[in-house]
């Protein structure tokens, strides 16, 4: 009798479970909604297509591997109202579960915890952080901590005239050439060619004061971002020697114009700006007046010049925190999704199986029309020679005082006897709290 009693109970928990799980499953409120973050336009300014499209084929093929799993985003947001827009949702905690992360918003991201912290699987067996290009990851880490994956990114060249350096018997500089040699070149090439008083061929344009930091190897803080460093022998020489190359060019505003021209040899070029530096009618001028080749930007041979890339997080609030892992994994280490965004934008995947494809070094070929001026090896050995930006709280903001109070001194002939007071007013600033 007991027996009976027993089996009958059995089968009753075994038919409430059964009708519980199909109770669970079919039920439409337990389908997952992540909300994603991006913004419309190029990350680098520059024009671009296509964008939303990319994103859509995405979120499709995502739904599809994760059928539980549905994904909304606002469209239309532009880059200029992103950073607005998305402070707006932290504060209100409706901030995405994963989103896109501007250059300039990352550092004050990670510091207040906006981000999680991915350490648990980017340094598991989960993935191969040796994909990426080590500055790509790198740019996502603080405090050893990395709170964002590498979407692109953005390496900066030198543009060289070979025509133009050629007829004044001057040889292509190799890589790993220095300031000082690219000013001596620049110094041979700026003339007057024509005898009329007014110079009319110039070496460089687009070069900037922190290019020339950069070409130096100097470090303007220290790693917390506590010190300044702008009151040193070394940035004096570096910013003399700046000083030197634009007067040159004897307060002449030489233009990117003028390179489309021929008329200079050396012009500072992003991967995005290279890609998309095609206007009407300079176009025509650009592949048929003079032969032309990109190079490493002049510095140290041990220094790695600095490179932009742009993020994705995920919310430290999200409280679905795999399926957000799963959509970042697949956006930022997906080859098929990165060499899509590669061929469709403008700038670098941060995989190294992407930038080194067949299909990359067709994009490439086709962008400078068989040209060869930017092959896949050369664009890969700048991608793996680089480095990242400062990443504390203030960087951003410290940066511009300085650039305003640098030019300022520039344009008055006063770098000299201003770096004291440089030096104040950017330690004033990181001091504040």
């Amino acid at each position: 009798m007991w027996i009976a009693k027993i089996k009958k109970i059995l089968i009753t928990i075994v038919c409430l479970s059964l009708a519980a799980l199909l109770i669970y499953f079919s039920d439409p409120d337990k389908t997952i909604t992540l909300t994603l973050g991006v913004y419309s336009g190029s990350t680098w300014d520059v024009p671009s297509s296509g964008q939303f499209k990319n994103i859509d084929q995405f979120i499709k093929r995502y739904e599809k591997k994760y059928p539980h799993v549905k994904i909304k985003y606002t469209p239309g947001i532009l880059k200029s109202d992103y950073s607005s827009w998305l402070s707006d949702q932290i504060i209100n905690g409706k901030q995405p579960d994963v989103f896109m992360i501007l250059n300039d918003d990352f550092n004050l991201l990670a510091t207040n915890h906006a981000l999680l912290n991915l350490n648990s699987y980017v340094f598991s067996n989960e993935i191969n952080a040796n994909d990426f290009y080590s500055a790509c990851l790198d740019a996502g880490l603080v405090n050893d901590r990395q709170y964002a994956l590498p979407f692109e990114s953005n390496p900066m060249m030198m543009c060289a005239n070979l025509d133009l350096l050629k007829k004044e018997h001057i040889s292509l500089p190799k890589s790993g050439w220095s300031f000082e040699e690219f000013y001596n070149i620049c110094k041979k090439l700026t003339k007057d060619k024509n005898h009329d008083g007014v110079i009319d061929q110039f070496g460089t344009c687009g070069v900037t004061w922190q290019m020339v930091i950069e070409a130096f190897g100097i470090s303007l803080f220290d790693a917390d971002g506590t010190k300044a460093n702008f009151n040193s022998e070394k940035v004096r020489n570096a910013l003399t020697m700046y000083e030197k190359l634009i007067s040159l060019n004897e307060k002449y505003s030489v233009k990117s114009s003028d390179f489309d021209k021929g008329k200079v040899a050396f012009m500072p070029m992003t991967l995005a700006e290279y890609r998309t530096y095609k206007p009407y009618p300079y176009k025509v001028a650009r592949y048929s007046t003079f032969k032309w080749m990109t190079l490493p930007m002049p510095g140290a041979k041990t220094y790695n010049f600095p490179m932009e890339t742009s993020l994705m997080g995920i919310s430290s609030r999200t409280a679905h925190k795999e399926e957000a892992w799963n959509l970042l994994k697949m956006a930022t280490l997906d080859p098929t999704y990165q060499q899509r965004t590669f061929d469709a934008s403008s700038a670098a995947s941060p995989l190294k199986s992407v930038m080194l494809s067949k299909q990359t070094k067709e994009v490439l070929e086709s962008d400078d029309m068989g040209k060869q001026v930017l092959t896949i090896q050369r664009l890969n050995q700048m991608m793996i020679h680089t480095d990242t930006y400062p990443k504390f709280k203030k960087y951003n903001k410290v940066m511009d005082l300085a650039d305003y109070l640098i030019n300022q001194s520039i344009v008055n002939g006063s770098i000299e006897t201003s770096l004291v007071n440089i030096q104040k007013r950017v330690q004033d600033l990181l001091n504040e709290k």
